[in-house]
């Protein structure tokens, strides 16, 4: 089907509602297996993290794990103010998990725009499918919430954009990702300069790269010369320890040494399900700086595709990936069906087998009456009291701005539970319990569930 009959075909106009209806299918796939981890209390950190924030984003816009400073000290977020709503309407992370699967989801309209200026209707559809069942894509919608979250749907507009030469829409796209995260400045002058490149004779793509490298380096110059020292002038710069290969040890999350397998092993795990087509597009030039960011860290935990730190590339390699089947595509459309089919296969495979979601821990389990007994529990809580507990714990909690990883005689009530590491909790957490209750500084309020909850009666007591 040539485009010019794909334009008569009587179904065109239901095109946009198969897109839709294949973003709500995805969106609500994500969803339910967010909520599903969330449930059995398998909600990690950053959940907390960025509730605390955005919950205070109008006032300290700090959380207790990031010490209580100002999250503009640690990265250049302002586009979180965007999900202040939600996470007030749902209350929480909860709220957070929502808007992250719905990011994820959104990106295969970028996608779509491209297929379908490259393929018959009904290719397209299946090719963005295959996009729409990217394994990293879609850990990066189930696990914690990120700022990170924002970037898959709006670099793959990005690419779109300027694909399709709305250079105005690229240049406000640009804009917006500068204001997702301090290291999207680094890869937007790198895409400004490559623009530019490729640009070659044409004056109005030559601008739109120079005006993208310029809102990088203004974005730059306005977090580190004006931003951060007016907030907090003797704060570190804490990312950079993820490069800092002469420090020792090195890193709590795990060392990567130059030689690890664990880089062939990422690179291999993110080209498999794309059949390697990405590296057949000039747009896989756009992740470069994202892959960077990841493969030159010293530390093991950012080259798990589990992570957030896969946003940084996976809406530049998705539009690759559609890119490179159309150069498959234009020589023989067999070998592009065959390509694509096997993209499908390898996708499914690795969600399957091999899913970077980690279904047995993340979903180990099915939700059950004691999960919704231990938050009933900590919901009672004060909402405004300090309270200690653990990693598992405290997403469930976390509109609370007193909620803490400390556990200490600073916290009014300390929450321990007994359900996500039983042999910790024999070791550490059940004597520790009996050790504050007879010195008189706590008292039991609860023990159901899988949880105990300890409130304080007196100081002096440190755990």
């Amino acid at each position: 089907m040539t485009a010019l009959q794909d334009q008569r075909h009587p179904l065109r106009a239901g095109w946009p509602l198969a897109i839709t209806a294949l973003f709500v299918l995805v969106a609500a796939v994500y969803v339910y297996l967010g909520m599903w981890r969330y449930a059995i209390f398998r909600a990690g950190i950053d959940d907390l993290i960025f509730t605390q924030v955005i919950n205070s984003a109008f006032g300290t816009f700090s959380s207790t794990v990031e010490g209580s400073i100002n999250h503009f000290l640690v990265h250049f977020s302002p586009i979180l103010y965007v999900a202040v709503p939600i996470v007030k309407l749902f209350d929480g992370a909860p709220g957070l998990i929502l808007l992250q699967c719905l990011l994820a989801a959104a990106t295969i309209f970028p996608v779509w725009g491209l297929a379908a200026a490259r393929f018959a209707k009904p290719l397209a559809f299946a090719v963005t499918l295959v996009a729409a069942i990217y394994p990293p894509l879609s850990a990066e919608a189930v696990g914690d919430f990120h700022e990170l979250a924002f970037v898959p749907p709006l670099a793959a507009t990005l690419v779109w954009a300027i694909d399709r030469q709305r250079w105005r829409v690229a240049v406000a796209v640009a804009a917006l990702l500068a204001g997702v995260k301090e290291d999207q400045f680094f890869s937007l002058a790198f895409i400004g300069i490559a623009v530019t490149i490729m640009a070659r004779g044409d004056r109005a793509m030559r601008r739109c790269g120079l005006w993208i490298f310029s809102i990088a380096i203004s974005a730059g110059i306005l977090y580190f010369g004006v931003v951060r020292p007016l907030i907090g002038p003797h704060v570190g710069y804490f990312s950079l320890h993820f490069y800092e290969w002469w420090r020792f040890p090195p890193t709590p999350a795990g060392f990567a040494g130059p030689f690890s397998a664990l880089r062939p092993q990422y690179l291999l795990a993110l080209l498999l399900p794309l059949a390697f087509l990405p590296l057949t597009s000039r747009y896989m030039i756009f992740a470069i700086p994202g892959l960077a960011e990841v493969l030159l860290s010293h530390e093991g935990i950012t080259l798990q595709l589990g992570t957030h730190y896969t946003a940084t590339w996976i809406g530049y390699v998705l539009c690759a990936f559609v890119d490179g089947l159309s150069q498959i595509y234009r020589h023989s459309t067999f070998a592009a069906r065959l390509a694509m089919v096997a993209a499908f296969v390898a996708s499914v495979w690795t969600s399957y087998y091999y899913s970077p979601i980690g279904p047995r821990f993340a979903l180990y389990r099915r939700p059950t009456p004691a999960d919704r007994l231990r938050e009933r529990a900590l919901s009672n809580l004060p909402r405004n009291a300090s309270i200690g507990s653990g990693v598992w714990v405290l997403p469930h909690i976390a509109m609370n701005p007193g909620a803490t990883v400390a556990m200490s005689d600073g916290e009014r009530y300390l929450v321990f539970d007994h359900f996500t590491d039983p042999g910790y909790w024999i070791a550490a957490d059940r004597p520790t319990i009996r050790r504050l209750i007879g010195s008189g500084a706590y008292a039991r309020i609860y023990d159901a569930a899988g949880i105990v909850i300890l409130e304080r009666k007196r100081r002096g007591f440190s755990t």
